[in-house]
């Protein structure tokens, strides 16, 4: 028990330390453009202004920039320090994260997206060599692999629509429409690979557990419209995902290099948004010294989750429709858990130079990855990023029961793995730490299209008014960018 309290200790302390990019700066009293949040959405912002030439100011609520990236360090006695995320563990390659990564020369690794599963009870294990069309050669029969590749011709055909409304803004067609007023499960079974096509259970069940776990809970609770747009990325051969060498945590203190230590305040609450003066007034509390005070500034960028902007007052208030459309939204939820183990465990997902992580395990271990990839010491530490139902449990459950549950569950696929767990240590996360869109919403709906739209100087940015993924956080900062920029341009006219 000493020696678990000791180990959540260095773990909670890593979350506490400062980022190693350096030490914030004072709050200015004017600037610009305010920035609320140095999450990824917020530190992303600051990157293109600073290219810009735009002058800004973060304004963070905790003691560290990243948000909800986080990057654990375990001390472990005679070895390096075992390290791994606590948050989200990649990037695929269609997120503008990619691109950020490249310009920043940060390190990183790729993998393909084809992943070993557990289908319908049955570990189906990815074999040394194997790509993706070949694993699923090997698991799924001939008119499967036919059905699959329909169903996945039907959703490029789709996708490539749904590209086209967000990149010209164009409205949706009565035909994608109607797929915002059917569940994506029943859209699957219904008629995903066509009119003339039925998909197998097996098939379906590949579909629903490699897209719950981006969407963060049940295939049944958001629409097919957004079923699509998630799935896109397993198209062809699937996507390339991005992990960064040293965890996400290098990323992020990248950005805040960039934006400079000078341009962001630690420790700062906002608590109201005044846009009734001639200059919009940011107040806020300095958490560390319990005094309040006003930064003012010609726009606002609010990386706040929307679940979370009731916190702070507005004058005059938001809009009724911008309320509306933030109360309609849906959730999902993850859970982060890390399994630090003896060395001799890897025995049970290595063989030889082959891993047969990451898996989909459809149980309460969620997604398995290799938590530290390179780390070859006396440790090895696996990542479980669980979603949905069972990661809205995990976050109000008692560490005991938690604990036990995951190691029943490892002892189940791997049995005799128990007698080999050092350590568990868990990261909890709000409820509706994913965004989503239930039937009868879309993130391409005019509703989601009054999220994103500014109010009275205050522009709205972060992952949940585009997607479910970190690539929304980028999406929206180019987004809030393009529009302070025509903006500008526009009053020096």
């Amino acid at each position: 028990m000493k020696k678990f309290i000791t180990h959540l200790t260095v773990a909670f302390l890593t979350l506490l330390r400062s980022s190693a990019w350096g030490t914030a700066g004072p709050t200015p009293r004017e600037t610009e453009v305010v920035i609320i949040g140095a999450g990824l959405s917020g530190l992303a912002t600051a990157y293109e202004l600073k290219k810009a030439g735009i002058p800004f100011h973060i304004l963070e609520l905790t003691p560290r920039v990243g948000g909800r990236v986080r990057t654990v360090r375990y001390e472990r006695p005679g070895e390096k320090p075992l390290v791994a995320d606590s948050g989200m563990e990649e990037y695929w390659e269609s997120n503008p994260a990619v691109s950020y990564l490249r310009e920043l020369k940060l390190p990183t690794r790729a993998d393909f997206a084809a992943s070993s599963l557990m289908l319908e009870g049955k570990l189906e294990t990815l074999r040394e060599g194997e790509d993706g069309e070949s694993y699923l050669k090997r698991i799924l029969s001939v008119k499967e692999r036919e059905t699959l590749e329909a169903f996945k011709q039907r959703v490029a055909t789709l996708a490539a629509s749904l590209k086209t409304v967000r990149e010209k803004g164009e409205p949706l067609s009565p035909g994608l429409h109607e797929l915002t007023q059917i569940s994506f499960a029943d859209w699957v079974r219904k008629s995903g690979a066509g009119p003339s096509a039925s998909i197998s259970s097996r098939v379906a069940e590949w579909i629903r557990i490699s897209v719950e776990c981006e969407a963060g809970t049940s295939w049944d609770r958001f629409s097919a419209l957004d079923g699509i747009d998630e799935f896109h990325i397993f198209l062809g051969q699937g996507e390339k995902s991005y992990r960064v060498i040293g965890g996400n945590q290098v990323f992020t203190d990248a950005l805040a290099a960039k934006a400079g230590a000078k341009n962001i305040s630690l420790n700062r609450m906002v608590k109201k948004i005044d846009t009734s003066k001639d200059r919009i007034h940011v107040g806020y509390l300095d958490t560390e010294t319990n005094r309040t005070g006003v930064i003012r500034a010609k726009k606002v960028v609010s990386t706040i989750p929307l679940f979370r902007l009731f916190e702070v007052q507005f004058e005059p208030a938001l809009s009724e429709a911008k309320r509306a459309a933030i109360a309609s939204q849906s959730w999902g939820s993850y859970f982060k858990a890390h399994i630090l183990l003896k060395s001799s465990a890897a025995r049970f997902w290595e063989k030889g130079d082959h891993s047969i992580l990451p898996i989909l395990s459809d149980s309460e271990l969620g997604v398995i990855y290799d938590g530290a990839p390179d780390h070859k010491g006396a440790t090895r530490l696996l990542s479980l990023l669980i979603t949905g139902d069972r990661a809205e449990a995990f976050n109000f459950a008692q560490v005991d029961i938690v604990r036990s549950t995951l190691k029943t569950s490892l002892e189940k696929l791997w049995p005799g793995i128990a007698s080999e767990i050092i350590d568990m240590e868990f990261y909890r996360y709000h409820p509706r730490a994913i965004a989503g869109w239930p039937v009868g919403r879309s993130r391409f709906d005019a509703q989601s299209d009054e999220v994103r739209h500014p109010e009275r100087g205050v522009h709205f940015a972060g992952d949940f008014t585009e997607n479910t993924h970190s690539s929304g956080a980028f999406l929206s900062a180019r987004r809030v960018v393009t529009e302070l920029l025509a903006e500008r341009k526009g009053r020096s006219k």
